[in-house]
Order: structure tokens, then C-alpha cells, then sequence
């Protein structure tokens, strides 16, 4: 009795959660994924700390003020006799020394301006990174999207066809008792069904395992299953394989970051190149200290200033080597976006041969689809006559059922293909 209360309770938070949820088309799936999945929360806050690295390396181009407070104790206190004055003290034996410093690099021959460009360049590839994760998302989430518009559709069809088998078995059991079909008859039509349900019990888990997936990528609760509104519609499409690679190679998320690596390294040889190159200083310092004569122990306000040159003399070839891994990673970085540039001439060419393939399969399936039903009314028809076996009524049905599920594949790889092509070729992949 104490578990029906909880049962109760549990439907009707399932029930409210069903509510709650909204029928999701895929631009509005594709927007909650790019709203809430944590890996897009992770890439953000890479690119803030890359952010913040760039800041710190602006920072060296602002001067930098300290304060520093001192005190000493010495002894023996320095002091001397001299005939006629007495003793002479030279230094008091408490120090004190309190000032507010300034330094300031005015010139260190690009350095700091090329470490910005450097730390600037990394965020780029880190935002351009961060699209790149936006765009495999989003294909993911079309991808599990359809293929729940896919396992649905199919799960219908088969339940028709386990429908129309039944109903065939119920006839046939009829004839069996007035004697003009055979149990042979009932066994073969048991055994169609039992294969249509289990070809059923694995749609179901698929699609289990596709809305779960989906629930993972939307964030929903377990168990609930996602609202989704979407279907196939076949199209004409005529494709130019040049013209998209040359839109490719402007809008592709793979080639901007291999270009910013390229960047980066261009960068960071230059960076390397300045390694022995002088940096010039200025500083400036006031406050207050004891010690002055003619009298030692007041403070008294006190100030200086200078220049410094810092001239690397020898670093045993430690900057020629980093130039020298800098030119190399240089290198490398051109070889992989010259090969970017080669995959995507391939992933274009493949996308538009899937699209125009499963667009031809989409028009032979519809054929076929005609076809077996056409073939299933004609059979039907025959075996009330008695003109066709029990079998050959059900081949065709069972042709008729196939043909549909061909059919929706078709679809549905036509709509992933044409999905994939905009991947390929960089255009926004739902509007």
C-alpha cells in the first residue's frame, strides 16, 4: 500500500516533466545543446585564461611601481677622533630607508609587442577551436536527432506489418478450421510474426540508445523521452564540386585554425629572434631615510634616479636553437595546412557524391515502394481467390514492409548528406 503513493507521485512527476519540455524542432535541439552542453563552458574558460595571459603580457609595457621599507642595525658604528671636534659619528646605528620606486622598460626592440602578438594569436586558435567544437555538436546532435525521426517512423511501419500479420493470422486460422488452408499455413505466418517483433524489440533499442544519447547532449532527466518534431523531405539539389571547395576554403573552421597555428609559429620565431637583442630601463625612486650629515638621525626626503642597458654577451647558443625549433615548427604548421587544404578538397568531393547517391536511392526507393504495394493489393486479392499461397502473400508483405524501410533510410541519409555536405564546405549548418 505504501508503494502505491510513490508510484503515484513518480507519474506525476514524469507527467509534469513531459509537460514542461517543449516540442523540440533540430534548430531549436542544436540551440539548447550549444547552450548548456559543459564542454562549450570548458572552452570559454580556456579562452579567459588565454585572455588574461595576453593582459599579463600587456602588462609589461606599463611601468612598475613598488614600495619598499627598510631597516638596518649595524655595529660598530663608524666613527673617528679628530683633535679639537671630538668624536665623530659617520652613521647612525639604526637605518631606516622607506621609498616608493618606479621602473619603466622604454625599449626592448619589439619584445613585449611580439609577445602580445604571440599570447593573441594562441586565443585566436582557442576561439576558432571553440567553433570547430560547435560545429561537431551540432552535426552530433543532427545526427541523433534524425535517427530518433528514423527509428520512430520504422517502429511504426513494423507495427503495421505485425498488425497486418496478425489480422493475416487470425484469416488463416479461419480457413484452417473450415478446411481450406493447412497448419502449414498458420506455422509460416507465427513464424513472419515472430521475426517482425523481434526486428521490432531491436528498433526499440536503438532508439532507446539514440534518445538517450540525445537526453545526455539536451541535459534532460532520465527516462524521459525527448519531444521531438522533425521529418524527411526529399529535394532536387544540382551541386558544382569547384565552386563549394573555393567557399571551402574560406569558411572551413579546420583551415582558420591551421592558419592560426601558422601564425602562432610565425610569432613565436620572431619572439625567438629577439632573444639577444638589448633591453633599455629608466627607474625613479623618493622617500625618506636617515643617515645625512650634518645631522644622521632625522629622515629626510630623498630621491633618485638612472638608466640601465641590458646587453646579452653570450648564452651559449641558446637563442639560435630556438630559432632554429621555431623555423621547424614553422614548417610543419605550413605542411599541415597545406594538407587541411587537400582533405577538404576530398571531404567535398565525398559529400557531394553522398548527396547526389542518396538522392538517386531516395527516387529508386520510392519506385520500389509503389511496387511492393501494388504487388501487395494484387496478392491479396489472388489469395481470397485462392490463385496464390499463403507464403506468397506474405513474401510480398513482407516486401512492402521492407520497401518502406528502405524508403525512410533513403531519407534519411539524403538529410544527413546534405548536413554533411554544408559541414564540409563550412556553411552554417541550421539556420
Amino acid at each position: 500500500m505504501k508503494a502505491f503513493p510513490l508510484m503515484m507521485i513518480l507519474c506525476v512527476i514524469g507527467f509534469q516533466l513531459l509537460l514542461s519540455q517543449d516540442t523540440l524542432t533540430v534548430e531549436r535541439a542544436v540551440e539548447r545543446v550549444l547552450q548548456t552542453h559543459p564542454v562549450l563552458d570548458q572552452a570559454l574558460a580556456n579562452i579567459r585564461a588565454g585572455e588574461a595571459r595576453t593582459s599579463q603580457a600587456s602588462s609589461t609595457q606599463l611601468p612598475e611601481v613598488t614600495t619598499e621599507a627598510d631597516y638596518a642595525h649595524i655595529g660598530p658604528i663608524p666613527d673617528f677622533s679628530f683633535p679639537g671636534f671630538g668624536n665623530i659619528v659617520l652613521a647612525p646605528a639604526d637605518n631606516y630607508d622607506a621609498h616608493v620606486a618606479g621602473r619603466y622598460t622604454f625599449y626592448d626592440f619589439g619584445k613585449a609587442r611580439t609577445s602580445i602578438d604571440l599570447s593573441e594569436s594562441r586565443v585566436q586558435t582557442m576561439r576558432d577551436a571553440m567553433e570547430l567544437t560547435k560545429v561537431s555538436l551540432t552535426i552530433q546532435t543532427i545526427r541523433v536527432f534524425y535517427s530518433i525521426v528514423l527509428l520512430r517512423r520504422s517502429l511504426q511501419v513494423q507495427d503495421e506489418q505485425i498488425q497486418a500479420l496478425n489480422e493475416h493470422l487470425s484469416v488463416t486460422q479461419k480457413r484452417v478450421e473450415s478446411g481450406t488452408s493447412t497448419n502449414f499455413d498458420v506455422l509460416t505466418t507465427q513464424v513472419r510474426v515472430a521475426a517482425s517483433q523481434n526486428q521490432k524489440v531491436e528498433i526499440e533499442n536503438s532508439l532507446q540508445k539514440q534518445e538517450a544519447t540525445l537526453r545526455q547532449l539536451l541535459n534532460l532527466p532520465p527516462n524521459v523521452p525527448p519531444i521531438i518534431q522533425g521529418t524527411f523531405r526529399p529535394e532536387e539539389i544540382s551541386l558544382n564540386t569547384d565552386s563549394l571547395y573555393l567557399r571551402a576554403l574560406t569558411q572551413r573552421t579546420e583551415l582558420k585554425i591551421a592558419r592560426d597555428d601558422q601564425q602562432t609559429a610565425e610569432r613565436q620565431k620572431k619572439l625567438n629572434s629577439l632573444g639577444n637583442m638589448p633591453r633599455l630601463n629608466v627607474s625613479l625612486a623618493y622617500g625618506f631615510k636617515n643617515g645625512y650629515e650634518p645631522n644622521l638621525y632625522p629622515l629626510r626626503g630623498n630621491w633618485v634616479w638612472g638608466a640601465q642597458a641590458q646587453v646579452p654577451i653570450f648564452d651559449g647558443g641558446r637563442v639560435g636553437h630556438q630559432e632554429e625549433e621555431a623555423q621547424a615548427a614553422l614548417e610543419a604548421d605550413e605542411a599541415h595546412s597545406r594538407d587541411v587544404e587537400r582533405q577538404i578538397r576530398t571531404d567535398v568531393e565525398q559529400a557531394v557524391s553522398d548527396v547526389l547517391a542518396s538522392s538517386s536511392k531516395v527516387k529508386i526507393s520510392e519506385v520500389q515502394l509503389r511496387q511492393a504495394h501494388e504487388a501487395v493489393t494484387i496478392a491479396r486479392t489472388q489469395y481470397r481467390t485462392g490463385s496464390v499461397t499463403n507464403l506468397d502473400l506474405l513474401d510480398a508483405e513482407t516486401a512492402e514492409s521492407a520497401a518502406k524501410l528502405m524508403n525512410l533510410q533513403a531519407l534519411y541519409r539524403f538529410t544527413i548528406s546534405k548536413y554533411e555536405l554544408d559541414r564540409a564546405v563550412g556553411s552554417s549548418l541550421v539556420n
